[in-house]
């Protein structure tokens, strides 16, 4: 493995020759910098390339093994036992979340279930519907981003739909619909009916019935089936009123009405009913459990009264694998936190929590090969963004061999971390800097763990806003457009901060004229076509965006699924506009209430550079697929094809 000893040790022959790229590029502050450790909730949904999947190999082939057993277990299935639970503990910096991050895009590649992501970092006198609220935005994510922009909800939803048509134990020719169910699906999914009318609302409650008529459904509850077939409908004003619903909060008259008068469920425990519920749907549709991930409980510590709020939460996670026999609840904590507040569990709850096959113990400690590889792929990304190539002979060129010996036996962030601060020096410095630098590693180590701290305090302040503030995204195309254009403009602070590279990173301006929004210099106009293609309302609508761009790149932008029969005119429109470079995007729910959320959140703090950090770290608005998508982020090669570097 070859390695840079010092960039001040030249010869004669070297002066004459070009410097090697590879060091250019790692001096230079202009590619996106790949060495920040800390992952956030935002890109805990997106594929991680730099994982590596040697670190902590045990606890994987554990959360595997567990997930397993209930998707197998016949008594499960029956309600004869509980969820499991699952107790990661480990030291800070060990890599508890990228492990989690890593899980839950695992699970979802295969198929294996539906989880939903949390941290417990926002104050919450009600952690039911804390959880809930979590769960539904976790599943308004692409369930499978590498594959498809699907959200969880929308492949609930269609699975679902498909069983309504697929029959089983108990259909039979007395089963409402029988033979007529794919006519009737066909014309829910065109939108063949305004909300309120009278014809949608049977549509969904004569599909709702098929199901009842189907054996593996004796026990789940028809107003969530008919919930989640109305989503089915490619009108987004129902969109959001079976997102309120799913969240238990209240609905308006118009919500009702648009739901065909059901009912909402605020009562006090409507939240894990609701968990409950759901956990009990995908089972019985898909075979798939429902899983949480519930990260940073040590962050109870600066909340107050943190012995009582461990224990709350933990009864409440305890109560949700006692109702769903086929949940799992992966919980990470700092193995000092657990250590502190354990005895102020109840015995219950803490045999609940402690049980096999946990507590799981994850190592800091990252052996040379996975020190290699943390670094190497990080190199190949960063070398990759200026179109130069990553030797693998030499992974970790051209850091100094005896850097690489020190972050032998670190945990995975002091690892990155050393490397990001080291890097930072060489691009002060615009050259190769000896490595220990005598004396002015400590300091600047000081000065960004302090940064640091900041960073993770702004992170927690914002994960309370997104969770537990009550946002109501507007049904008017024109207000979307004015949010989605603030939005845009706003991700040039993440750029200029450092969280993106490539097409549409620069500074953006955005004009929103009525649904429309010009955005430059990417050259893009922009629709929001949320009309129901019957009628032709949708395929007017993406006229008038195509017509208008005048040599732009046309982007229509809706906030319910595009219609997907094949041979419908619409469909037939948007292909022939995206093989001319036209875009097609879906704003979920939760991508209009986080553009929202933020734009109240960033208020005061514009001016404040660790806010500004954050930003970059983080990529609140540039994390979110629909704003990729339009800006055409994703591009360039997918980071998920990095081969390992050896």
């Amino acid at each position: 493995m070859a390695t840079a000893t010092s960039g001040d040790t030249t010869t004669d022959a070297d002066t004459r020759r070009e410097p090697d790229p590879r060091i250019t590029v790692f001096c230079s502050p202009e590619p996106v910098d790949p060495f920040h450790a800390i992952a956030y909730a935002s890109q805990v949904s997106r594929i991680d390339p730099f994982d590596v999947d040697s670190i902590h190999r045990g606890a994987r082939d554990v959360l595997r093994r567990l997930v397993g057993r209930v998707r197998e277990s016949a008594a499960s299935a029956s309600g004869a036992s509980v969820g499991r639970m699952l107790l990661l503990l480990g030291e800070s910096g060990c890599g508890k979340t990228h492990l989690m991050r890593a899980f839950r895009n695992e699970v979802h590649a295969a198929a294996h279930g539906y989880v939903g992501y949390m941290q417990m970092t926002a104050y919450s006198e009600d952690y039911g519907r804390y959880v809930l609220n979590n769960l539904v935005e976790s599943l308004d994510r692409p369930y499978d981003e590498a594959r498809s922009p699907e959200s969880g909800l929308m492949r609930l939803s269609n699975a679902v739909a498909e069983a309504c048509l697929a029959g089983g134990e108990g259909t039979g020719a007395n089963a409402p619909g029988n033979g007529d169910d794919g006519d009737a699906l066909d014309r829910l999914r065109e939108g063949a009916f305004a909300p309120g009318q009278p014809e949608l609302d049977d549509l969904v409650r004569g599909l709702a019935d098929r199901v009842a008529f189907d054996g593996r459904f004796n026990s789940i509850d028809l107003d969530l089936v008919q919930a989640l077939l109305y989503l089915q409908t490619p009108i987004s004003r129902i969109k959001a009123s079976v997102l309120k619903y799913l969240r238990c909060e209240d609905l308006s008259v118009h919500d009702r009405r648009d739901l065909g008068g059901l009912v909402p469920r605020t009562y006090a425990s409507a939240a894990q009913w609701m968990i409950q519920r759901l956990g009990e749907l995908t089972w019985a549709v898909e075979r798939a459990p429902l899983i949480l991930c519930v990260d940073q409980l040590e962050d109870m510590f600066d909340l107050g009264d943190a012995p009582a709020r461990f224990r709350r939460v933990l009864a409440t996670l305890c109560d949700i694998t006692s109702r769903v026999p086929t949940a799992v609840v992966v919980i990470s904590c700092l193995e000092n936190f657990f250590d502190e507040v354990k005895r102020h569990l109840t015995q219950p709850i803490s045999r609940r929590v402690t049980a096999g096959p946990g507590p799981v113990e994850l190592p800091a400690a990252c052996d040379r090969d996975q020190v290699i590889a943390l670094i190497g792929r990080r190199l190949h990304s960063l070398f990759g963004a200026s179109g130069v190539a990553f030797r693998p002979e030499d992974p970790t060129y051209p850091l100094p061999d005896a850097l690489v010996r020190r972050l032998v036996g670190l945990g995975a962030r002091d690892v990155i971390d050393e490397v990001h601060r080291y890097r930072e020096r060489c691009i002060a410095k615009g050259k190769m800097v000896d490595y220990p630098c005598n004396g002015e590693a400590e300091p600047a180590a000081a000065t960004a763990r302090e940064l640091e701290r900041k960073v993770v305090a702004i992170e927690q302040s914002w994960n309370e806003a997104r969770t537990t503030g009550t946002i109501v995204v507007p049904s008017d195309e024109s207000e979307l457009a004015a949010i989605l254009a603030e939005a845009l403009v706003a991700c040039s602070a993440e750029f200029s901060a450092g969280s993106g590279s490539g097409p549409g990173t620069g500074r953006i301006t955005a004009t929103a004229d009525g649904r429309f929004v010009s955005v430059e210099p990417n050259r893009l106009f922009v629709g929001v076509c949320n009309k129901a293609p019957q009628g032709g309302g949708l395929s007017r609508q993406i006229d008038e965006v195509i017509q208008n761009a005048g040599g732009r790149i046309p982007v229509v932008v809706r906030s319910t699924a595009f219609p997907a029969t094949r041979t419908a005119a619409v469909v037939q429109q948007l292909a022939k506009m995206v093989s001319h470079g036209g875009r097609r995007v879906v704003v979920e729910d939760s991508e209009w209430r986080a553009m929202m959320a933020l734009a109240t959140f960033r208020a005061g703090r514009e001016a404040d550079p660790v806010f500004a950090a954050w930003l970059g770290r983080t990529g609140p608005l540039t994390g979110l697929k629909a704003l990729r998508v339009i800006l055409g982020l994703d591009c360039g090669p997918a980071a998920s094809h990095l081969p390992s570097p050896t």
